[in-house]
């Protein structure tokens, strides 16, 4: 088996958040933590898919038929597990992640651009890097009328309490279950100014028409999203 092989994990069937706005949740391997893949549609009957997720078949029949899959994010370093199979079934895509973890994803697939210059069209779409977090990680705003949901990656957890001694010591010892969280791996290994990672999360607290976040493993998040990317860090 190599990269490219079509492997399926275990996942749940897609959820529609919003007018062209998809998220589906999968099963990591070997791991007690899950993933998300995020779907947008764009203008023209494209679409926008951040942090891919292979699919069953029924899975990619269902995402082939909302539009040409055209923009493939790859939201850091760790994340990169799906890209490259998504680029060998999808050629034409262009790929795009946060400038700080090009070279990591470089390593997978070919990036076309970074956060800073992707040409996303449409307006409502937009992927900026997160200010504090050593370029990273960027934050997707997918802004429809009078709903916006703003998707983050690593940067964002919202896990349960879990069972079993993953579930003891990563999320109760360590403090990373039970609520939005900025994780202490993402404090540790992402986490380079915390003064200008605030107050990139206040200015995104006062987005307009905010009405969810997703976070890259975990809950989204519908009720007071203001208030819980303003108490964060």
């Amino acid at each position: 088996m190599t990269d490219l092989d079509w492997t399926v994990h275990p996942h749940d069937p897609p959820v529609q958040l919003a007018e062209g706005l998809w998220r589906v949740e999968g099963d990591l391997p070997n791991m007690a933590l899950r993933r998300a893949m995020t779907v947008a549609a764009l203008p023209d009957g494209e679409l926008l898919i951040h942090n891919a997720v292979a699919l069953d078949d029924a899975g990619m029949t269902w995402l082939e038929g909302l539009g040409k899959p055209t923009w493939l994010i790859v939201p850091n370093g760790w994340h990169r597990m799906d890209c490259g199979r998504f680029k060998a079934r999808y050629p034409d895509l262009k790929v795009v992640c946060p400038p700080g973890s090009r070279k990591k994803i470089e390593q997978k697939v070919a990036v076309d651009f970074t956060s800073k210059d992707a040409p996303i069209p449409g307006g409502q779409v937009t992927y900026e890097t997160v200010d504090g977090v050593k370029g990273i990680e960027a934050v997707l705003k997918v802004a429809r009328p009078c709903d916006t949901t703003l998707v983050f990656n690593d940067l964002l957890f919202n896990l349960p309490h879990m069972k079993g001694l993953f579930g003891l010591v990563y999320g109760r010892l360590m403090g990373n279950a039970g609520g939005p969280k900025i994780t202490t791996i993402g404090k540790l290994f992402m986490v380079k100014d915390k003064a200008a990672l605030r107050a990139h999360l206040q200015r995104l607290a006062e987005t307009p028409d905010l009405k969810r976040l997703i976070p890259g493993h975990g809950r989204v998040m519908e009720d007071d999203p203001g208030g819980i990317l303003r108490g964060l860090i």
